[in-house]
């Protein structure tokens, strides 16, 4: 059998530089499966929008409103972030001593309420 002609730079054994992760700023992977009709619809989207994907997947995800369909499961996540919250408020009566992850609840939390009982249309 005849060898298959390589490259010199295809031959080399030196693995790859991985990208330095501990000085990246996002350094967190998120992942999502949609059909390919989705995938088409998203494309279009962050196409029309001129933003880098990522950009537009975190604006997207972070500053959207957010139709929510009540369940026992979502009443109870509400309920233990509210007495998580609650439990910060009462102890130092301020609610800049709430960190950023509950000041995050709190403000979708409030959206949600605000969208449930009217007040948003």
């Amino acid at each position: 059998m005849d060898k298959i002609y390589r490259r010199a730079t295809q031959l080399s054994d030196t693995p790859k530089k991985k990208k330095n992760e501990k000085n990246r700023v996002r350094n967190t992977i998120m992942n999502f499966r949609v059909s390919p009709q989705e995938k088409e619809l998203i494309d279009a989207r962050i196409t029309l929008s001129g933003l880098p994907r990522a950009e537009y997947f975190i604006s997207s995800c972070l500053y959207q409103s957010i139709l929510v369909k009540g369940n026992i499961k979502t009443f109870g996540e509400i309920n233990s972030k509210v007495k998580e919250i609650s439990k910060v408020i009462l102890e130092n009566n301020r609610l800049t001593d709430l960190n950023m992850e509950q000041q995050e609840s709190f403000q979708t939390i409030l959206e949600i309420l605000n969208n449930l009982y009217g007040e948003g249309e």
